[in-house]
């Protein structure tokens, strides 16, 4: 496995421009609170890729850390939203339910990892979604790891500059999203 940074000690470590196509990042710099039962764009997850940026292998990864109170119980949606506005006016390609949880405060990590299959006016993705929360059996989730795995529909990559996260929260839950990180890799 190569790392990015300084080579020392005959160490397996490379430069970015050495490692070759483009980076692109995005981090949130407020905690942001999502409106119950509202698609909300994530703030710090929208990267801008340039025209046709998603080719074969492009690879997506998001962090997001979320605090919730003891008020909701119902099931929320996380998707990526593809196009070219960066806000909820974006189609959801790939979507992800993170099931009920319970009226207890907790906190939790998600990690959406989103990779291009095949690109063209027919091109096809797929998405991985992993909470991990810190209780066992209550607050977001009744269990203590949320994994999912989903693949798009056939949709045009041509037209692609945007890419970030949604949620939709369930009815009464109160959410907050207290740090996201997002990067992507492309050739």
């Amino acid at each position: 496995m190569k790392h990015v940074g300084t080579k020392t000690n005959s160490a397996d470590i490379v430069t970015q421009a050495q490692l070759g196509g483009n980076r692109y990042t995005a981090v949130s710099n407020a905690a942001q609170t999502l409106t119950a039962a509202t698609r909300t764009y994530i703030a710090g997850s929208g990267l801008t890729l340039p025209a046709a940026g998603l080719n074969v292998g492009f690879r997506a990864e998001w962090d997001i850390t979320l605090t919730k109170t003891a008020a909701g119980i119902a099931a929320s949606t996380f998707d990526i939203a593809i196009g070219t506005l960066g806000t909820t006016g974006d189609v959801a390609r790939v979507s992800f339910t993170k099931p009920a949880g319970t009226a207890v405060v907790d906190e939790a990590k998600i990690r959406i990892v989103f990779v291009v299959r095949s690109i063209g006016a027919s091109g096809i993705a797929v998405g991985n979604f992993h909470l991990a929360h810190n209780l066992a059996a209550t607050g977001h989730a009744t269990i203590p790891n949320v994994v999912a795995t989903t693949v798009s529909a056939a949709f045009d990559t041509t037209t692609v500059t945007k890419i970030g996260i949604c949620a939709t929260t369930g009815a009464a839950d109160a959410i907050n999203v207290q740090l996201c990180t997002a990067e992507a890799y492309g050739s």
